[in-house]
């Protein structure tokens, strides 16, 4: 292959332009989808609607991963240097060119093609049987850094290691995180000088906490009920306040 990048004109090896332009394509979607699903999945964001949302995303993602790994594939066929058959780009161990590496890289685009046809299953699989099935989009996603640092003619590359490592950061981070018990998980993001503990600050934390109010009774009035006396005279009632007393009148007088 690397004879072919020493040909100055690129028409001499534009299927394997194509081919390794779908491949990284491909790559970065699986990731993004793979991603978007740890998301949702750890509920690291606890926003109301998020997982909503981000699962159209999630899906397209899939999707277009699928197109564009078949367009990886079926490019391969028009490489004279490669010199493949269809059973090479279909079947695994069939290649010649390190065969491993492809062999692996096979497997995962048909589970891949498996989870991304899956969301129109849902209903005849059961969901949870479904998200289940569902969490073998990390082992696609790991097997396709492997295809991909193992046959891929760009792994020994600066800038495609950067991908790698770009992807493999939040994506390990994540996985790690929705392994960890929900107790534990506050503490994963630790604010400065807390050595891995997370500082929680009530707003009113220093100030003075309000008198609590008294539960013993105070002086009791007792208000006679009224009488059958023609006279009616007028009631003083005093009644506790906080800032003081105040005296009420009740009754009426003719």
């Amino acid at each position: 292959m690397v004879l072919a990048l020493t040909n100055p004109d690129p028409l001499k090896y534009s299927w394997w332009l194509a081919s390794r332009a779908a491949g990284i394509t491909a790559f970065l979607f699986i990731t993004l989808s793979t991603i978007l699903g740890l998301v949702m999945a750890s509920g690291i964001i606890r926003k109301k609607g998020i997982k909503a949302k981000l699962m159209p995303a999630h899906e397209y993602m899939a999707l277009f991963a699928l197109l564009a790994l078949s367009v990886h594939g079926l490019t391969l066929l028009g490489d004279k240097w490669l010199k493949t058959s269809f059973a090479g780009i279909a079947v695994p161990g069939v290649i010649g060119y390190r065969a491993f590496w492809v062999a692996i890289g096979i497997v995962a685009g048909y589970i891949t093609a498996l989870l991304a046809l899956s969301f129109y299953g849902r209903k005849y699989v059961g969901v949870k049987r479904w998200r289940k099935l569902h969490r073998l989009i990390v082992v696609v996603w790991v097997m396709g850094v492997a295809h991909s640092l193992g046959a891929g003619t760009d792994a020994g590359t600066t800038w495609f290691r950067i991908v790698i490592i770009a992807s493999v950061a939040p994506a390990l981070f994540l996985t790690l995180y929705r392994w960890l018990p929900e107790d534990n998980r506050d503490r994963v993001i630790a604010a400065p000088g807390t050595h891995g503990d997370t500082v929680i600050i009530h707003p009113h934390e220093h100030e003075t906490p309000p008198p609590s109010r008294s539960t013993e009774r105070g002086p009791q009035v007792t208000i006679p009920a009224p009488s059958s006396s023609s006279s009616r005279g007028r009631e003083r009632l005093t009644i506790p306040s906080p800032s003081g007393d105040f005296t009420a009148r009740s009754g009426r007088s003719r």
